[in-house]
């Protein structure tokens, strides 16, 4: 058995004892620490609320309570990748490119009206628009095809008012038909079946991810910006998202950029700010951790990173130590201001303020 550097991967936590075929990667997951921040897109994309973070003297961690029947709809709502599916995982390493792709979920029979076999996930709401881009680009030039049993009628894990976003982007990107269910709905079963070992099939396993892509990223917008390039159609393309400086509030201290997750805001060495919006999460951590509220967000018209802000450093006129002077100053009447940095001018203003209060 060939060793494995386990310094080198990491293994997700499993989100329930009883299954391991929803796992959890926390270093990728904007809830956990380093970088602490109130995401709950995974818990509210969850039809039956199984989901909850929770947190011990062993640190945070992702868990599933007995309400949780697989759907995997967790996984495609983290924008990060922080939820990974086994079944998943082991459809996108078999797709090979130009094969014709047919896919239904448990209640689907196991071949279609024309008679193709189909290959079967537990729910195909596991399978967001990235993947369902990516999917479509690797079977280029047929079109996938995907099998809904009683179009999702009467099942848990579909949604439970009128609008169904997860079938509208399905439907610009595969051919889907509605047949009759084989059977009812039942929950996934156990990673590890009497069956399976009398026959010798392997269980599924969460992938092993390698340290140096344990990190939050943008995952799926890069994945599906370059399938939808691939496939030549611009308008299944999701809009980036944007962000907007005001300069002249902006005290350029880039607290922004080094609370950015995702190294999508960059502060040069020569001052500069730079944004690149494919490497955004629209997470908002930058918009609430300037104390200026100098940043707003919106919908970026480009792909290419711009430069929110062109500054240069200089060193303090009283410590020494670099910093970027404020946009909004350089007036004859404040060059004393521009040339210090922050820090001296709030202990300058603090000892001013001490001496009014002792000498009037």
């Amino acid at each position: 058995m060939p060793h494995r550097d386990t310094h080198s991967h990491r293994t997700p936590s499993p989100l329930a004892p009883w299954s391991t075929s929803l796992g959890w990667v926390a270093s990728r997951c904007l809830q956990a620490p380093p970088h602490p921040l109130t995401c709950t897109r995974c818990l509210d994309a969850c039809p039956v609320d199984a989901l909850a973070f929770h947190e011990d003297g062993n640190g945070i961690s992702l868990l599933a309570s007995d309400a949780c029947h697989g759907c995997g709809q967790c996984v495609p709502a983290c924008p990060s990748e922080a939820l990974v599916s086994a079944e998943v995982e082991a459809l996108v390493a078999r797709q090979a490119e130009g094969e014709t792709l047919r896919l239904g979920c448990h209640r689907s029979a196991d071949r279609t009206a024309e008679g193709s076999d189909l290959r079967h996930l537990h729910c195909l709401r596991a399978l967001g628009p990235d993947l369902l881009a990516w999917l479509a680009a690797r079977a280029a030039p047929e079109r996938i095809a995907l099998d809904l049993p009683d179009g999702c009628r009467d099942c848990p894990a579909a949604p439970t008012d009128t609008r169904d976003d997860w079938r509208s982007a399905a439907e610009s990107l595969a051919t889907i038909t509605v047949t009759s269910a084989r059977s009812n709905f039942h929950a996934a079963r156990p990673a590890v079946s009497r069956r399976d070992l009398l026959r010798g099939r392997p269980a599924q396993r969460l992938p092993a991810i390698a340290a140096d892509d344990a990190a939050p990223k943008a995952r799926r917008l890069q994945r599906q910006r370059a399938a939808t390039t691939a496939l030549g159609d611009p308008r299944l393309a999701l809009p980036l998202p944007g962000l907007s400086l005001t300069t002249d509030a902006c005290l350029a201290h880039g607290v922004c950029a080094r609370v950015c997750p995702a190294a999508a805001l960059r502060e040069t060495q020569g001052g500069e700010l730079t944004f690149d919006p494919q490497a955004c999460l629209d997470c908002g951590h930058c918009l609430t951790a300037c104390p200026e509220g100098a940043l707003a967000s919106g919908e970026s018209m480009g792909k290419e990173a711009v430069t929110l802000r062109k500054t240069q450093r200089i060193d303090c006129f009283l410590c020494g130590r670099p910093f970027t002077p404020h946009a909004g100053k350089g007036t004859r009447d404040n060059i004393k201001d521009t040339a210090t940095c922050p820090a001296c001018r709030r202990e300058a203003a603090l000892m001013e303020e001490s001496f009014d209060d002792l000498f009037g």
